[in-house]
């Protein structure tokens, strides 16, 4: 099916659309377009922000489990349960430094893109088979999808 693009949008390239939030009737056009794997360290990588997120989530740990450790130090506790609350300590702190990273370094436009498409193509197995032209998507933003398995019924 043909659908007859927009000439009045705003020209960008696709890889420029990719990184911008986009409008579901956008992603409806071409949801591989905008699909990243969910199970790829690289994508999720990426995604959470790289290597600034990581250090914040290093950093957290540290924090936390030192704050713990240092605490504990002065406190008479039992061997085992000192270990399991360190290691808690750790894990909480890797936590919250992930949230903070993510927060500040992540890709949240990229992710909704993907969450999207992803429903999309979930919802909607037939939209796997849809393409666009090469360069050509900018011209179907805020076009409606007029393809059959898209309406309701």
């Amino acid at each position: 099916m043909h659908v007859h693009g927009n000439e009045k949008n705003m020209n960008e390239s696709d890889e420029e659309m990719g990184t911008k939030i986009q409008l579901v009737e956008t992603i409806k056009h071409s949801p591989n377009h905008f699909h990243r794997e969910f199970f790829s360290i690289p994508n999720m990588f990426a995604i959470s922000g790289g290597f600034n997120t990581l250090m914040f989530t290093a950093i957290g740990a540290v924090s936390f489990g030192t704050y713990y450790s240092n605490l504990a130090s002065t406190m008479r506790t039992n061997y085992y349960s000192h270990h399991f609350r360190t290691i808690l300590r750790w894990k909480v702190g890797a936590v919250v430094g992930f949230i903070v990273g993510y927060n500040r370094f992540g890709d949240r436009q990229v992710m909704h893109n993907a969450y999207v498409a992803e429903r999309l193509r979930r919802r909607y197995p037939e939209s796997m088979e849809l393409t666009h032209q090469p360069n050509e998507l900018w011209k179907l933003k805020n076009v409606f999808a007029p393809h059959d398995f898209y309406q309701w019924r």
